[in-house]
C-alpha cells in the first residue's frame, strides 16, 4: 500500500527490525546444529500446529529461543534444535494454536471495580436471582450498611426489566439496598424503602439538574431515581486498596486469561497510570500477557484545538513501549449502546422498542454524542497528532458519520498521508454499503459475538428480525474484505463464562461459528463464519489492529513465541464442543505460564 504517513513509517521501523530477525533466524538454522546458538529454550513436538500463516498451513513441531519462534516444521526438522537445557513438550497429537489476542477487555476496570466494591461480581439473570443474592448479602452485612447489587443488563434478566423497590424490600427490608443500571451518562437507580429513608429522599427532595425522582400519583417517590446519582453517592462506600493489591488482582486476572490460551490483550479504555502499573509488573516479572493500551479521550469539546489539548495531556506517545506493554490508539465515543437504547441508528427504533428502552418517541433514533463536524474535528486532530484512532460506535448511523468524516479528511490529504487502520469498535449492524466503504478506507471492525449470544433473544423482540439478521454481521464484513477482530468487551468479573460479558475466547469462537444464542436460536444464519476465519480474527487479524501482525498472531519463524496447546481439535471437533475447549498449556515469549493439572502432556527438560 502506498501509505507513508508517520503511523506507517513507525510500523516500517518494526517491520525492518523483525525482517532482520527473521534473516538471522534463517541464517542460524543453516549453520552447524552443534552451535549453542541453535539450541532452543523450548520445543513442542508431535502436535497438530495451526500456524495461521498466509496459507493456514499445519506443522508438527516448533522451536523457541529467546522468546522467538526459530523453527517451524516436522519433528525431524526441529529435532536438531534440542540440546542441553531445552524444555521439550510432547503435544501427543493435540492441536496447537497461536497465542490468542483478546482485543477488547477492560482489565484494569475489572480489578479496580472488584477491589472497590469488596464483593466478587456475580451474573444475576432474573429478579429471583437478584433477590436471593440480596438476602444472602443482608444476612452477612451489618445493619444500616448499604448493599449495592451487581450490575445486570436488562436484556439478560429473564423478566426483561429491572427490579422494583418493593422487590428489593422483600429481600432486604432492614438494609439500604440499591440496584444501579448505568451506561455512559445515563443512570437509573432503584432503592428499597430503607435506602430512601437513609438518603432522606422524600416528596420534598429536589432532583439535581437533568435528573428525575419518579413519584406516584400522590407525589410520593416510588424508589426510582433517574440521572440523580448525587443523592446517594455518599452512601455507596468504596473500599480502599493498595497498589500492591491492585497489581495482585491484575496478576490473578491475567492468570485466568492464560488458562484460556490468551497471551495478548488490549486494555481498551485506559490511561497513563495503567501504563505505569503494567511496566512495573513487567519489570518485576509479573506480567504474563502482552498489553496494548487504548487511551481514553475524555472532556472533548468537538474542536480541533480542544482535542489536541486532550492529547497533549497524555504525556505519552503513540506506540511508546515494547512488545510487553505498548501504547495503542486513541479512543472516543460516538454514540451510546444498543442494550440501552442509545445507539445512533439509521432508522427509528420503533414502537416495539418502547417497553425495553422506556422511550415513547416514534422518531427516536438514539444518541449521538457529537455532531458530524465535531466527529471530523476529533478524528482530524488525532490523526494530525500522529495517533491511530478508534471509536466506540454501536449504531449503523453512527458508523455512517464516522466513515463520512474519514472520507472528508482523506479528501483533503495527499494519498500517502491518509488515515489508515481506523478502528470501529462495536459496529453492531452490518450493511453491504458500509462494508464496502470500510474496506476502501482500510479501516477495521472490532466486535463482540458474545453480545449476540447473550442479548439477541431479548433484542429481536424490540428491534425486529430484519435488524437482528445483521446484528454482529461478521459474514457481511468478511465477504467485503474488511479486517475483523472478535473479542468480549470484558468489564466485570473474573470468571470466563459468568462475567458480565463472558470473555471465554472459545465461547467467542463458538458463537461466531454457530451463531447460536443462549436460547438456542440462530438469527441471521448467513452471518456464520468458518472456523478458520474465526481463528484468524482472534490471532493474525487481531494483530493487524495494532500494526503487530509482523510480530505475532501466527506461528512463524521470527515472530514472538506465544502459543497454546488446546484440549480439542478446533478445526474438526463437533461444533457444540468448541465452547468447552480450554488451554492445556500456554506459552508466552517461550515461557510456560500455565499447565493444566491433568493436561496429559509430557514436559521434559533435557
Amino acid at each position: 500500500m502506498p501509505f507513508k504517513h508517520h503511523v506507517f513509517l513507525t510500523k516500517s521501523v518494526y517491520t525492518c527490525f523483525w525482517a532482520i530477525a527473521v534473516i538471522a533466524v534463517i541464517s542460524m538454522a543453516s549453520c552447524s546444529q552443534e552451535s549453542n546458538d541453535n539450541i532452543a529454550d523450548l520445543i513442542v513436538v508431535n502436535g497438530r500446529i495451526l500456524t495461521v500463516d498466509q496459507t493456514f498451513s499445519d506443522a508438527e513441531a516448533v522451536a523457541i529461543r529467546d522468546g522467538i519462534f526459530i523453527a517451524v516444521g516436522s519433528n525431524d526438522e526441529v529435532e536438531p534444535y534440542i540440546g542441553t537445557g531445552t524444555t521439550v513438550i510432547d503435544a501427543a497429537g493435540k492441536t496447537v494454536i497461536p497465542g490468542l489476542i483478546e482485543t477488547h477487555t477492560h482489565a484494569t476496570r475489572v480489578v479496580s471495580r472488584e477491589l472497590a466494591s469488596g464483593v466478587p461480581f456475580e451474573q444475576l439473570n432474573s429478579i429471583e436471582e437478584i433477590q436471593n443474592w440480596l438476602r444472602e448479602q443482608a444476612n452477612q452485612t451489618p445493619a444500616g450498611q448499604w448493599i449495592r447489587i451487581p450490575r445486570a443488563e436488562v436484556t439478560r434478566i429473564r423478566e426483561g426489566r429491572i427490579p422494583t423497590s418493593a422487590e428489593l424490600e422483600e429481600a432486604a427490608p432492614d438494609h439500604p439496598a440499591v440496584f444501579i443500571w448505568q451506561y455512559a451518562d445515563r443512570q437509573i437507580q432503584v432503592l428499597n424503602p430503607a435506602a430512601m429513608a437513609a438518603a432522606d429522599i422524600t416528596a420534598d427532595t429536589q432532583a439535581p439538574p437533568g435528573g428525575r425522582i419518579v413519584v406516584d400519583e400522590y407525589g410520593e417517590p416510588i424508589g426510582r431515581l433517574e440521572d440523580s446519582g448525587i443523592l446517594t453517592e455518599r452512601f455507596l462506600r468504596q473500599h480502599e486498596y493498595s497498589e500492591e493489591e491492585y497489581m495482585n488482582g491484575l496478576e490473578r486476572l491475567f492468570g485466568h486469561y492464560n488458562r484460556m490460551g490468551i497471551t495478548s490483550i488490549h486494555d481498551n479504555s485506559t490511561d497513563e497510570e495503567a501504563f505505569r502499573i503494567f511496566n512495573i509488573m513487567q519489570d518485576e516479572g509479573r506480567l504474563n500477557v502482552r498489553v496494548t493500551l487504548t487511551m481514553r479521550m475524555e472532556g472533548l469539546d468537538g474542536t480541533v484545538e480542544g482535542t489536541e489539548s486532550v492529547i497533549r495531556n497524555f504525556n505519552l506517545q503513540y506506540r511508546e513501549g515494547n512488545d510487553w506493554v505498548r501504547v495503542g490508539s486513541l479512543k472516543f465515543r460516538m454514540d451510546g449502546g444498543i442494550l440501552y437504547g442509545t445507539a445512533y441508528m439509521r432508522d427509528p427504533f420503533g414502537e416495539t422498542a418502547f417497553d425495553l428502552y422506556g422511550i415513547d418517541d416514534p422518531d427516536y433514533r438514539g444518541t449521538p454524542f457529537f455532531d458530524p463536524q465535531e466527529v471530523e474535528n476529533i478524528i482530524y486532530a488525532g490523526h494530525k497528532s500522529g495517533w491511530q484512532i478508534s471509536t466506540h460506535v454501536t449504531g449503523d448511523a453512527g458508523v455512517d458519520v464516522i466513515l463520512d468524516a474519514i472520507e472528508s479528511i482523506n479528501h483533503r490529504l495527499d494519498e500517502d498521508q491518509r488515515i489508515y487502520r481506523f478502528r470501529l469498535i462495536h459496529a453492531y449492524f452490518a450493511h453491504q454499503d458500509a462494508a464496502d466503504r470500510i474496506r476502501k478506507l482500510g479501516a477495521g471492525v472490532d466486535t463482540q459475538p458474545a453480545w449476540y449470544r447473550m442479548d439477541a433473544d431479548a433484542l429481536v423482540n424490540a428491534l425486529g428480525d430484519d435488524r437482528m439478521q445483521r446484528f454482529i454481521g461478521l459474514d457481511t464484513w468478511n465477504r467485503a474484505g474488511v479486517k475483523i477482530t472478535i473479542n468480549s468487551d470484558h468489564m466485570m468479573g473474573y470468571d470466563a463464562n459468568t462475567s458480565l460479558n463472558p470473555w471465554n475466547p472459545f465461547l467467542t469462537l463458538y458463537t461466531a461459528i454457530s451463531r447460536r444464542t443462549t436460547g438456542g436460536e440462530v438469527i441471521g444464519p448467513d452471518q456464520r463464519i468458518s472456523r478458520e476465519d474465526a481463528l484468524r480474527m482472534m490471532t493474525i487479524d487481531a494483530a493487524w489492529f495494532d500494526f503487530s501482525e509482523d510480530r505475532r498472531g501466527s506461528i512463524e519463524a521470527g515472530k514472538l513465541g506465544d502459543l497454546a496447546i488446546i484440549s480439542n481439535d478446533l478445526m474438526n471437533c463437533d461444533e457444540e464442543e468448541i465452547a468447552d475447549i480450554r488451554s492445556l498449556l500456554t506459552v508466552v515469549g517461550g515461557k510456560i505460564v500455565y499447565v493444566a493439572e491433568q493436561s496429559g502432556l509430557f514436559v521434559q527438560r533435557r
